[in-house]
């Protein structure tokens, strides 16, 4: 691979879009849809050490398998000790931008975002710079934004280059945040 695309190299492409902070104390999680369980883990492990009270599954059908990502999502939380009335489930989105949406006009009315000071995302490693980005768009200003990816163990910042799907995922995504900023939704 060149070390260098659209003028970026490996290294600045990993430090924008794997977006990382520290967890701490929200008032809520958000977990964008997938086919990994291991946002559902990362979500219930945040929960169950009480950093945040509710967790909101968003993800619709995307793939045509005949169940909602955020259903699916929901179920493996709650087999690991999620309370169900502290869960929220949104299942029309298939796309980051519905997911983001979507899930803003859900807490909106279910809680309010008056009551929200701060939310924790989770979404794959990769897709945490589009997710937050989106988030902080469409969202009121005043919500701090806490982007604490999954922890798959297949690929992360450090080793995405060395892998051709994988390389080509990233890629596509850092185009994803460029497509999504020229249309004015990030």
């Amino acid at each position: 691979m060149d070390r260098r695309y659209e003028g970026m190299s490996i290294r600045e492409i990993s430090d924008f879009l794997f977006v990382h902070d520290e967890p701490e104390t929200a008032d809520l999680i958000v977990v964008i849809g997938g086919r990994r369980r291991e946002r559902a883990d990362k979500a219930v492990d945040l929960y169950l050490r009480g950093l945040a009270p509710r967790i909101l599954f968003t993800g619709g059908d995307k793939r045509k398998v005949g169940e909602a990502e955020a259903l699916r999502l929901r179920d493996l939380a709650v087999e690991r000790g999620v309370r169900p009335e502290d869960v929220l489930v949104e299942t029309r989105a298939v796309n980051t931008m519905e997911n983001v949406l979507y899930s803003c006009a859900l807490v909106d009315r279910e809680i309010g975002f008056d009551n929200l000071n701060a939310v924790i995302l989770i979404s794959s490693p990769m897709h945490m710079r589009r997710v937050k980005r989106a988030f902080a768009t469409h969202c009121p200003r005043q919500v701090k934004i806490i982007c604490v990816p999954d922890d798959r163990d297949d690929t992360n910042r450090d080793n995405w280059w060395t892998d051709p799907a994988w390389r080509d995922t990233v890629l596509r995504e850092l185009e994803k945040v460029r497509d999504y900023a020229r249309k004015g939704e990030l």
